[in-house]
């Protein structure tokens, strides 16, 4: 209610007033409330009502700690699911490339076989571990994947092309690098 007049501001600082003193009451009730629960806390017993009061606050404190132990109960299950699916994952990924270099070597094996070798990648070439991908001899990474390659024994001294100098296996009618025809 607004009051218009010669006491406007007399009667603005009592309303004041009275609302700063109910601010101080209500931090004195909380007070008190903690003041109070710490004693019952600590064993003080009071008359009946504020009894109940402390049994409700009891019983609530114990329905958060049966919560927060849930809780824990469900971030160890989520914890324990995305360890199970990392470990699968991982196992996929691993079967996968097994998978990858075992078609990788098969295919070499019938590429070879076309062409009349027995051998399944190039003369002192290799099979690359990450894709299967067949490599020539001295590439120190992967051309289709990127992978670094494991180095090769250097290759033995042998039958070389005379156009290129590529080392050829005894049994090649031509170079595998140039296409020259050998012997």
């Amino acid at each position: 209610m607004a009051f218009f007049g010669p006491h406007n501001a007399e009667i603005n600082q009592y309303n004041n007033l009275i609302k700063n003193e109910n601010g101080k009451i209500s931090g004195y009730q909380y007070t008190l409330g903690v003041t109070l629960l710490r004693k019952l806390d600590e064993g003080m017993t009071f008359d009946d009502e504020i009894m109940e009061q402390y049994a409700a606050i009891k019983a609530s404190r114990d329905a958060i700690e049966g919560y927060n132990n849930k809780l824990i109960e469900i971030q160890q299950l989520i914890a324990e699911e995305e360890a199970a699916k990392a470990a699968e994952k991982e196992r996929r990924a691993a079967e996968a490339a097994t998978l990858r270099a075992a078609r990788a070597a098969e295919l070499a094996a019938k590429a070879g076989g076309l062409f009349g070798r027995n051998n399944s990648a190039p003369a002192g070439g290799a099979a690359c571990p990450g894709c299967g991908n067949i490599v020539a001899p001295g590439m120190l990474f992967c051309n289709k994947c990127g992978t670094k390659l494991p180095e090769a024994p250097a290759p033995a001294a042998g039958k070389t092309c005379p156009n290129c100098g590529n080392t050829v296996d005894d049994g090649m009618a031509f170079c595998n690098k140039c296409g020259t025809k050998l012997g």
